[in-house]
């Protein structure tokens, strides 16, 4: 028995022994699967957070310190009209803690006034007339307003540091006027120069509310006016007389004046001079008004220099003359009762003056009130 065990250890011992010498077998490799990627899945994305909107700062007030008026105001003409204006408008500055120092163009040159003006360093200019305010307008970057000049367009006047107050009385209180002698007026007759387009649109505008039709033509001198003004006399019922010097010379003038009383035409005018010429009805400037304006303007200048608005600033009032001789021989009725304030007969009617027969002698430049 214990020898069995013995040659059964022996007989394991060698078959592992035949076993080891042959070569080992590597086993089969593994197959590597690849699985292909999902594709990716789309990823929403992430709102941020919402952040409340920030609390509206409220600005802090600015209280801008009131700077008084320091004025040159520089004056064309030595005539009455200029004069009452000045001083007009100087009340109203020194009203206003400002300060006014006037210059005199017919006293000294251009040259010597605007050298003193820049010496001064006034800090704004008010020119009253066209040669005043021609020689302001080198004052480069200095705020300027003008006023008592009609034909500003030709000179380049306006711009953002110079502006203007209107030569021409209130339209609508010269139109209340006419009708209220002449209730049944339905169309007026008007020449102009060139460039007053503005005015052209503003009369036409005004007048339709007044159920007045305004004819206008425009003409480039007094030759051109004298044969425009035959042309349309017969198609109106009165004609409306402006103060363009450039077409109306004082023989134009005397020519008009003389052509409407002989065709019985009504004429309307802003200069008061032609009412003894034979004019119907004659509207002023209101000085006060005119003064206003302008000081209003130069209260609106900007911290740039600038002025702010339209070019030239209309007028609001105007005071009306109706000759009463003229409408007598016109056969048109003057009311006895509820004539406006601004409406007023010339002659008044305790001056016994007659004035019968038309001096042509006495036909007055259509300037002298009106400026340039």
């Amino acid at each position: 028995m214990r020898l069995y065990s013995t040659l059964l250890f022996i007989s394991m011992m060698l078959g592992a022994c035949s076993t080891l010498e042959k070569p080992l077998e590597s086993p089969p490799p593994e197959a590597i699967i690849i699985t292909p990627l999902a594709e990716e899945a789309e990823i929403a994305p992430v709102k941020p957070p919402q952040i409340p909107p920030p609390i509206p700062q409220i600005p802090a007030i600015k209280v801008e310190t009131f700077k008084p008026l320091d004025v040159a105001i520089i004056i064309s003409r030595d005539i009455e009209n200029h004069h009452i204006i000045y001083h007009k408008i100087e009340a109203l500055i020194t009203d206003k803690k400002g300060s006014v120092t006037p210059f005199y163009l017919y006293q000294q040159s251009t040259t010597d006034i605007i050298g003193q003006i820049k010496e001064a360093q006034h800090l704004q200019v008010v020119a009253i007339g066209l040669e005043a305010a021609k020689a302001a307008s080198s004052l480069s970057g200095t705020p300027m307003i003008f006023c008592q000049v009609y034909n500003y367009q030709d000179h380049n006047l306006v711009n953002e540091y110079t502006k203007g107050v209107s030569l021409i009385p209130s339209l609508k209180q010269q139109f209340q006027a006419w009708k209220t002698i002449f209730p049944q007026l339905k169309t007026v007759g008007f020449i102009t120069g060139k460039s007053k387009q503005p005015l052209i649109d503003s009369a036409l505008e005004t007048a339709a509310t007044y159920g007045i039709t305004l004819i206008n033509h425009t003409v480039n001198n007094d030759k051109e006016m004298w044969g425009e003004f035959r042309r349309l006399t017969p198609l109106v019922d009165a004609f409306w007389l402006l103060p363009d010097n450039r077409i109306l010379s004082k023989r134009t003038l005397r020519s008009i004046v003389n052509y409407s009383t002989k065709h019985t035409t009504p004429l309307f005018t802003i200069n008061g001079l032609l009412l003894q010429a034979g004019a119907v009805i004659s509207s002023s400037q209101v000085d006060d008004d005119v003064a206003q304006k302008v000081v209003t303007r130069l209260l609106s200048i900007n911290p740039d220099q600038t002025i702010p608005g339209r070019d030239v600033e209309a007028l609001d009032q105007a005071l009306s003359f109706i000759n009463t001789q003229t409408t007598k021989r016109l056969n048109l009725i003057i009311p006895t009762e509820k004539m406006p304030e601004n409406l007023k007969r010339w002659p008044p009617p305790r001056v016994n003056v007659t004035l019968n027969t038309i001096h042509t002698t006495t036909i007055p430049s259509i300037t002298n009130r009106a400026s340039e």
